[in-house]
């Protein structure tokens, strides 16, 4: 038997494929499908912070309205317990899908900023989620905020979270740091768990009929890979966070290229909604066909081969590469 177990963020996995969160893991009965095509582990769809928020502000609004009709009022509002919540329901699909399933179950919380929301990570953890994969979606448009506040948010979230709580915390975040290896370096110092590669941005297009601004569902297309492979390929040896991939993967190769990179985990969102969950047998067959062809026994002997940890200027063969590819394309 070919052993493709990886170790992801502490987590024992019985393959690297993780199905990231779609719509395919928003419901137990597509959960137990995937479970069932053999991926190791699934993400649950995102909890917003401003859905959070706005649950806070109209128990708030609640609790003074009462308090307004008489003193007593506030004792039918217990403070932790509420309403039927958005929120509570993400908590009950934990505990549902955790005693229906035996492959680890990583809640999402998406945020931008510091606030009380950041308090329901810890709630999470006591519904029984394996992990939190932390969602920080921060790009402003504005010409004042400067690239250095951007990192703080993402700073000062990352600690915020990560302190709340004991189960590890993965985080997924963009490419557009000045110095994104820095950035990588400074989550991992702070004990981040993992680092998932990368948030699809939203794209605006314009419809040039109704003269209106439309968004797209950030669906990642084949080929996709290359900027997640390369800072894969850069970071493998030299952080202690677990790597995912987690864009463009659509056949085996893509998900062998991003292991021989150095990633421990390919999560999949874009191929499953395409293929359907049975696609996942697909693609660990052709990974498994693909080792044992070149006598590997296992993800380890691969994983990392082609990663810039054995390069001794990892600086100066980029700039070879990138000169040699300009000169390729002004030769044809």
């Amino acid at each position: 038997m070919m052993d493709l177990t990886t170790n992801y963020m502490g987590l024992s996995l019985k393959n690297p494929l993780i199905a990231a969160a779609s719509p395919l893991t928003s419901t137990l009965k597509s959960i137990q499908r995937l479970e069932k095509a053999g991926i190791a582990a699934v993400v649950l769809p995102s909890l917003f912070e401003e859905q959070i928020r706005r649950e806070q502000e109209e128990e708030e609004r609640i609790a003074l309205s009462r308090d307004d009709l008489f003193p007593e009022a506030t004792s039918f509002l217990p403070a932790g317990l509420t309403l039927e919540r958005g929120s509570q329901a993400y908590l009950d699909t934990i505990h549902k899908v955790k005693a229906a399933v035996g492959i680890p179950v990583i809640a999402s919380l998406n945020g931008c900023s510091e606030g009380g929301w950041m308090d329901y990570a810890r709630q999470i953890e006591q519904a029984g989620a394996d992990g939190i994969e932390l969602h920080i979606y921060y790009n402003p448009p504005s010409l004042e905020i400067t690239g250095r506040q951007v990192e703080d948010v993402y700073l000062d979230v990352v600690s915020s979270v990560k302190n709340s709580v004991t189960i590890p915390v993965a985080l997924k975040i963009d490419p557009f740091f000045s110095a994104f290896g820095n950035m990588a370096r400074q989550f991992d110092e702070m004990g981040v768990d993992a680092l998932v590669m990368f948030n699809r941005m939203l794209q605006p297009d314009f419809n040039l009929n109704n003269m209106q601004v439309e968004t797209n569902w950030p669906i990642s297309k084949a080929g996709e890979i290359g900027i997640p492979l390369r800072w894969i390929s850069v970071l493998h040896g030299r952080v202690n966070a677990s790597l995912a991939a987690t864009s463009g993967a659509y056949d085996h190769e893509d998900i062998i290229k991003y292991l021989l990179g150095g990633a421990d985990t390919v999560m999949l969102a874009s191929a499953l909604i395409r293929n359907g969950a049975d696609y996942v047998s697909v693609l660990l067959k052709g990974l498994e066909v693909w080792l044992k062809q070149r006598d590997f026994v296992g993800l380890n002997d691969m994983r990392g081969l082609m990663s810039q940890r054995s390069v001794a200027n990892p600086e100066a063969f980029e700039r070879a590469n990138y000169i040699r590819t300009v000169d390729g394309v002004r030769k044809h």
